[in-house]
Protein backbone atom coordinates (compact mmCIF):
# COMPACT_ATOMS: atom_id res chain seq x y z
CA UNK A 1 0.00 0.00 0.00
CA UNK A 2 1.37 3.41 -0.89
CA UNK A 3 1.29 6.23 1.63
CA UNK A 4 3.20 8.96 -0.18
CA UNK A 5 4.08 9.18 -3.86
CA UNK A 6 6.41 11.78 -5.29
CA UNK A 7 10.01 12.72 -4.67
CA UNK A 8 9.67 10.83 -1.39
CA UNK A 9 7.87 7.53 -1.86
CA UNK A 10 6.71 5.53 1.16
CA UNK A 11 4.90 2.22 0.89
CA UNK A 12 4.26 -0.88 2.99
CA UNK A 13 4.28 -4.50 1.90
CA UNK A 14 2.59 -6.06 4.92
CA UNK A 15 5.67 -6.63 7.05
CA UNK A 16 7.95 -3.68 6.22
CA UNK A 17 7.68 0.02 5.46
CA UNK A 18 9.86 1.18 2.57
CA UNK A 19 11.29 4.68 2.18
CA UNK A 20 12.61 5.80 -1.20
CA UNK A 21 13.98 9.15 -2.38
CA UNK A 22 13.80 10.04 -6.07
CA UNK A 23 17.25 11.62 -6.13
CA UNK A 24 18.70 8.73 -4.14
CA UNK A 25 20.12 10.91 -1.40
CA UNK A 26 18.58 10.34 2.02
CA UNK A 27 21.03 12.24 4.21
CA UNK A 28 22.83 9.08 5.33
CA UNK A 29 26.16 10.93 5.58
CA UNK A 30 24.71 13.21 8.29
CA UNK A 31 23.71 10.24 10.46
CA UNK A 32 25.56 9.52 13.69
CA UNK A 33 26.40 6.02 12.48
CA UNK A 34 28.36 7.43 9.52
CA UNK A 35 31.96 6.96 10.58
CA UNK A 36 35.16 5.57 9.05
CA UNK A 37 34.36 2.24 10.70
CA UNK A 38 31.04 1.94 8.83
CA UNK A 39 30.87 0.66 5.28
CA UNK A 40 29.67 3.35 2.83
CA UNK A 41 26.93 2.84 0.28
CA UNK A 42 23.75 3.12 2.34
CA UNK A 43 20.70 3.62 0.16
CA UNK A 44 16.96 3.11 0.61
CA UNK A 45 15.63 1.45 3.71
CA UNK A 46 12.91 -0.92 4.83
CA UNK A 47 11.85 -0.88 8.46
CA UNK A 48 9.80 -3.58 10.15
CA UNK A 49 6.22 -2.31 10.38
CA UNK A 50 6.22 -2.64 14.19
CA UNK A 51 9.27 -0.35 14.46
CA UNK A 52 7.67 2.22 12.17
CA UNK A 53 4.46 2.06 14.23
CA UNK A 54 6.37 2.70 17.45
CA UNK A 55 8.06 5.71 15.87
CA UNK A 56 4.76 7.04 14.54
CA UNK A 57 3.06 7.07 17.94
CA UNK A 58 6.09 8.71 19.59
CA UNK A 59 6.19 11.37 16.88
CA UNK A 60 2.43 11.91 17.15
CA UNK A 61 2.83 12.59 20.89
CA UNK A 62 5.61 15.11 20.15
CA UNK A 63 3.43 16.77 17.51
CA UNK A 64 0.58 17.07 20.01
CA UNK A 65 2.99 18.86 22.36
CA UNK A 66 4.15 21.09 19.52
CA UNK A 67 0.61 21.91 18.41
CA UNK A 68 1.22 20.92 14.78
CA UNK A 69 -0.96 17.81 14.35
CA UNK A 70 -3.83 19.56 12.58
CA UNK A 71 -1.45 21.26 10.13
CA UNK A 72 0.12 17.88 9.31
CA UNK A 73 -3.31 16.29 8.86
CA UNK A 74 -4.39 19.01 6.42
CA UNK A 75 -1.12 18.82 4.46
CA UNK A 76 -1.28 15.03 4.19
CA UNK A 77 -4.90 15.09 3.05
CA UNK A 78 -4.15 17.75 0.46
CA UNK A 79 -0.98 16.15 -0.88
CA UNK A 80 -1.74 12.42 -0.66
CA UNK A 81 -5.52 12.08 -0.90
CA UNK A 82 -6.34 8.97 -2.88
CA UNK A 83 -3.30 6.95 -1.84
CA UNK A 84 -4.32 3.82 0.04
CA UNK A 85 -2.61 4.87 3.26
CA UNK A 86 -4.39 8.22 3.27
CA UNK A 87 -7.87 6.68 3.26
CA UNK A 88 -7.78 5.92 6.99
CA UNK A 89 -6.54 9.43 7.71
CA UNK A 90 -9.41 10.90 5.70
CA UNK A 91 -11.84 8.67 7.62
CA UNK A 92 -10.53 9.67 11.06
CA UNK A 93 -9.36 13.24 10.43
CA UNK A 94 -12.29 14.79 12.28
CA UNK A 95 -11.69 12.75 15.42
CA UNK A 96 -7.95 13.39 15.28
CA UNK A 97 -8.59 17.14 14.99
CA UNK A 98 -10.89 16.98 18.05
CA UNK A 99 -8.31 15.11 20.11
CA UNK A 100 -5.53 17.47 19.05
CA UNK A 101 -7.64 20.47 20.07
CA UNK A 102 -7.87 19.09 23.62
CA UNK A 103 -4.10 18.98 24.09
CA UNK A 104 -2.38 22.09 25.36
CA UNK A 105 0.77 22.52 23.30
CA UNK A 106 3.96 22.86 25.27
CA UNK A 107 7.42 23.77 24.07
CA UNK A 108 10.16 21.18 23.76
CA UNK A 109 12.76 21.05 26.46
Amino acid sequence: MSYMRGDIYIWADGSNVHFWSRDGYDGWDDAVWNSPQQAPGASGVALPQAVADEYVVMRMAEMLNEGCVVTAIEQALRKFNGNGGCLALAEHAGLLREVAAKVVAKPRD
